[in-house]
C-alpha cells in the first residue's frame, strides 16, 4: 500500500530534483512531477525516479480534442506512470477515450483535474459564467469523471468528502492545498490541514513547498504521519 503523501517536485532544475528525491525517498513512494519540471528535465526525471524504486504522479494535466488527448495519455502510460492527469472539463467524450486506453493498462491510473484549488467561489461567474459554488462545479465534474471511467479526480481537499458520497470510496481523490497549521498559504486559497484532510476522504496529498523548503523535511513527513495516524 502506497504512503498518503505525494511530494511535488516544484523544482526548475534536474539536480535539484533528484537531491531532493535522493533525501526522502525513505519515507515517500510518489512524487509529482509538474509541467515545468517535466519540460526542463526533457522527461528524464520520471526514468530517474523509478530507477530509485519510487512511483510517479505525472502532473501535466492534458486538455485537448479527444483523439489527441487519448494520444497524450497513451505516452504517459509508456511511461509507467502510477498517476497521470487530464483535464475534467474537456468533456466525457475525451475522458471515456483516455479511460479506456488507461484501464487497458495494468498500472497507470487516470485522474480528472476538477476546480484548481487557486480558485474560490469569486473566479465560477468570472471564468465559468455560473453562480454555483466551486464545491458544486467539482463534484459535477467529479460525477463526470467517475461516470466516464476515471480512476479519480484533482480537487480541494473541501470537496474530497462530496466527491466520495457521489463517486464511491474507491474513487481517488488527489488533493493540492494541504498546509502546516503555521502555514503559508502561498498561491493556494482553499486548503486544510493534513488532519483534516484525511478525515474528510483524502486518499493522497500532495504537498511541496511545505515539505521541500523546511529544514529538515524528514521530520515534516514523520509528523504529518504521526498528525494522521498513519502506520499505526
Amino acid at each position: 500500500m502506497l504512503r498518503p503523501i505525494i511530494v511535488a517536485l516544484d523544482f526548475p532544475t534536474f539536480d535539484e530534483a533528484k537531491v531532493c528525491v535522493d533525501n526522502l525517498k525513505s519515507e515517500i513512494d510518489i512524487f509529482k512531477v509538474g509541467l515545468e519540471l517535466f519540460l526542463n528535465t526533457k522527461g528524464e526525471i520520471v526514468e530517474y525516479i523509478h530507477s530509485k524504486g519510487r512511483e510517479v504522479f505525472l502532473d501535466l494535466k492534458f486538455h485537448d480534442i479527444p483523439n489527441t488527448t487519448e494520444q497524450a495519455a497513451k505516452f504517459a502510460i509508456s511511461q509507467n506512470v502510477f498517476l497521470y492527469n487530464i483535464h475534467a472539463s474537456g468533456g466525457m467524450e475525451m475522458m471515456k477515450r483516455v479511460a479506456k486506453v488507461s484501464r487497458e493498462s495494468e498500472k497507470s491510473r487516470v485522474i480528472g483535474v476538477t476546480i484548481l484549488t487557486s480558485l474560490e467561489n469569486s473566479d465560477m461567474h468570472e471564468g465559468f459564467l455560473t453562480d454555483a459554488t466551486v464545491g458544486d462545479v467539482a463534484t459535477k465534474l467529479a460525477k463526470n469523471a467517475c461516470d466516464s471511467g476515471l480512476h479519480g479526480v484533482v480537487c480541494s481537499p473541501h470537496e474530497a468528502a462530496s466527491i466520495k458520497a457521489v463517486c464511491g470510496k474507491e474513487f481517488l481523490t488527489v488533493c493540492p492545498g494541504i498546509r502546516l497549521e503555521s502555514g503559508d498559504l502561498q498561491d493556494q486559497k482553499r486548503v486544510a490541514t493534513p488532519r483534516w484532510a484525511v478525515k474528510n476522504g483524502v486518499d493522497f496529498m500532495v504537498i511541496g513547498r511545505p515539505i521541500t523548503k523546511a529544514e529538515n523535511p524528514l521530520e515534516v513527513i514523520k509528523n504529518i504521519y504521526k498528525e494522521i495516524g498513519y502506520g499505526k
